[in-house]
Formats: C-alpha cells, structure tokens, sequence
C-alpha cells in the first residue's frame, strides 16, 4: 500500500520540483539584491534541498490557492498588520488607550495548515498579542476585553477558509 508521497505520479513530482525551484531560487536572487555568489554550487544544493523537503512537507496537489483570494488576504494581512501596529504604537506611546487584559478561547480548524496561519495573523490583529494553540482551540491574549476581537477572528477564518481549494 503506498502512501503520502509515493502515490503522486513522477511527473507531477517533476513539475512541482521544477516550479518550486523556480520560486526558490528567485526568492534567493531577490535576497541577494543583484550579488554574484562566489560558490553557486553551494547555492544550487540548498535550493535543492530545500525543494526537496518542501515536496515532503506539502505534497503538490495538497493545497491549492484561490488566486483572487489568496491576493485578497495579502491586502488584508497588510492592512491588518499595519492596524495591530498602530494599536501598540498608540497603547505604548499615547498611553490614554486603555489596557484591560484578559484570555480568549476561539475553536480552530482541524487542519494544521489553515490552524498555524490563523495563529500566526491573529497575534498581528489589533487588540492581540499571542496566542497558543491547543488540540480544539486557540487561547488568544487580549490587551483589551472590551474590544471586539472575535468577530474580526471569525472574518480571519472565514479569509482563509476561501484561500484554499482543498484537492
């Protein structure tokens, strides 16, 4: 009986190795700002190696991203990032904005991929600053009660849910 990896036909594997490398290697050619490494050999055995695990941690097929709303959640990531910003920035600097601290539990997906992208956007929303994640929820630290968090959670799950083609 085959199972994980072993039942993805090679040539979707070739291609998904090719495509991966492609975005691998311009993401390196960006960091490197226009640079010349000096051992390109070493560079091309990372980029492979790092192709390579990724194909075992994401199998192609796995996953698959609604273009339209994957760029909606990038607008929406930014914009909510620069919203949590600014709520530190006025409760560190401004010190008026009041601070009542408290917990939150929120029920999550059982998907871990859809699970850890929540973890990661919530403690960036306004109004947050952590968050743990359990077997059946996510307790998440408020530095305020009286604010609104989980309705703007429920729109961040909702955000991700329509992200993702489940294949």
């Amino acid at each position: 009986m085959k199972s994980g990896i072993r039942k993805i036909k090679s040539s979707i594997l070739f291609k998904s190795f090719i495509v991966r490398f492609a975005l691998f290697g311009a993401g390196w050619i960006i960091l490197l700002g226009g640079h010349k490494p000096s051992e390109i050999w070493l560079v091309v055995l990372f980029i492979s190696a790092t192709t390579v695990i990724s194909i075992y941690s994401m199998p192609p097929g796995k996953w698959v991203l609604h273009p339209l709303e994957f760029i909606r959640f990038f607008f929406y990531f930014i914009l909510t990032a620069i919203r949590g910003g600014w709520d530190v920035a006025r409760r560190v600097f401004l010190r008026i904005v009041p601070t009542d601290p408290d917990f939150i539990a929120i029920k999550h997906n059982q998907d871990p991929l859809k699970t850890l992208i929540l973890a990661w956007v919530i403690s960036l929303q306004p109004g947050t600053t952590s968050c743990v994640i359990k077997k059946k929820k996510i307790v998440i630290h408020l530095l305020d009660k009286n604010i609104s968090v989980a309705e703007e959670i429920k729109e961040l799950q909702n955000r991700i849910d329509k992200m993702f083609i489940e294949g």
